[in-house]
């Protein structure tokens, strides 16, 4: 393959990429606690020998979490909640602890607070949260205190970890590859939910402009590969 295939090629490549990771922030429109996730690219440089012009190709080297902040719905069920600071929920899954924004929980026959997929929520301790099956009432307060008619009896555990090393994972969660830290000063909301941050708006245009540029990009390598071809063509007839 020639510089011009595999400028094209690592175009293309990058574009198609993004174009999933486009299609899935759509797919999460509704999705509670979705954060949408971008791309990056860069320019590689690449000098050759002989005096030639250096080539440059364009790649996807790496995306990125939104962590901006969704819109707040009120609902009526007093075990959804909403971080309305910074962090995330931590729950633990058959994988090891997780972080999600996705605060529509419930009780599990046990009485443990857990998520629409059954993992653990989890207390700021590591421990999980028990709700006794005689009570009447759950309360939080903005803290993120849970209380049972009254009765405190336990603090939701709300965490950070660096945005950088945060891999998605299915089931709306985060796996925080170099750890997590407590968050001060967090701030929950009771009968609340976040939902998505992704603009729909934002999105299909974006994607509009990146099947564009992978339609630009298909174009250019289908003439260059036309051009390989007559040229092998005419040399065979030189012969």
């Amino acid at each position: 393959m020639d510089n011009a295939g595999y400028i094209g090629l690592t175009r293309s490549s990058g574009l198609m990429r993004e174009l999933n990771t486009l299609a899935n922030n759509i797919a999460n429109i509704s999705t509670n606690g979705f954060r949408r996730e971008g791309s990056v690219f860069a320019e590689h440089v690449k000098a050759l020998e002989g005096g030639d012009p250096s080539i440059s190709m364009a790649t996807l080297t790496r995306r990125f979490i939104d962590l901006s902040a969704g819109d707040i719905k009120q609902t009526a069920n007093p075990l959804d909640f909403a971080v309305i600071s910074e962090g995330f929920f931590l729950v633990e899954t058959d994988g090891g602890e997780r972080l999600t924004r996705d605060g529509a929980f419930s009780m599990s026959s046990i009485g443990e607070l857990v998520t629409t997929s059954g993992d653990r929520v989890l207390d700021e301790s590591g421990g999980a949260i028990v709700i006794p099956p005689e009570a009447t009432a759950v309360n939080m307060a903005e803290d993120g205190t849970i209380s049972a008619d009254g009765q405190a009896i336990g603090r939701i555990g709300i965490v950070n970890a660096d945005p950088a090393f945060l891999v998605r994972e299915g089931k709306n969660l985060f796996r925080p590859e170099q750890g997590y830290e407590p968050v001060e000063n967090a701030r929950v909301q009771q009968h609340a939910l976040e939902g998505s941050n992704v603009s729909a708006v934002t999105e299909i245009a974006r994607l509009i402009e990146v099947q564009r540029m992978y339609e630009s990009s298909k174009q250019f390598m289908d003439t260059e590969n036309d051009r390989t071809r007559q040229t092998i063509r005419t040399l065979g007839q030189e012969q």
